[in-house]
């Protein structure tokens, strides 16, 4: 299971070709993910699955939430944007959805363990990668309205999918800081 583990990589756009994965491959990670641990299984995520023909929907929001903001628009970032359907297979919106029964940190520790989780659960399919990405207007306002979120809601990110050519599973490590007593 650790060499497993220690061959988890993240795949990132300019390396996707295209290629849709099946919807039961997302349907794994879903299903990975729920058996991360979580105290008193609150299962403080939920999720908003954009399939290969919701794409442009996804990236013209996210590309309008950009061009609203009022900073000077970077072209390359836009041509990013409207690379999704492309170059993507799936996004999943990774949405914090707090039960206020734990401890806030507690939560998003099992929101993290669940997305380690669907990265996992797709390291198993040789054809595809995909990456955990934090940018992308997420949780703007824009956003969070285009993803109905609710006020105690958080949008913590995508999952991006897509497939792949070369899957690279090589990877340095720093050695752990553990102070053994």
């Amino acid at each position: 299971m650790l060499a497993f583990i220690k061959e988890r990589r993240s795949h990132f756009l300019r390396e996707f070709n295209g290629k849709k994965a099946s919807d039961s491959i997302i349907q794994e990670m879903l299903e990975a993910s729920i058996w991360a641990p979580s105290h008193r299984l609150t299962l403080p995520f939920r999720y908003e699955v954009f399939p290969p023909n919701q794409l442009g929907y996804l990236s013209s929001a996210i590309e309008s939430s950009y061009r609203k903001k009022g900073v000077d628009v970077d072209p390359l970032k836009i041509e990013k944007i409207q690379s999704f359907s492309d170059k993507l297979s799936h996004v999943i919106a990774i949405i914090f959805k707090p039960s206020g029964k734990v401890p806030e940190w507690e939560e998003y520790a099992s929101l993290g363990a669940a997305v380690q989780n669907m990265y996992l659960q797709l390291s198993s399919h040789e054809k595809y990668g995909g990456y955990w990405t934090t940018g992308n207007e997420i949780n703007s306002v824009i956003m969070r309205e285009f993803l109905q979120l609710e006020d105690s809601e958080v949008h913590c990110g995508y999952f991006f999918i897509g497939g792949i050519d070369n899957k690279r599973t090589k990877a340095a490590r720093p050695a752990v800081d553990v102070n053994w007593r």
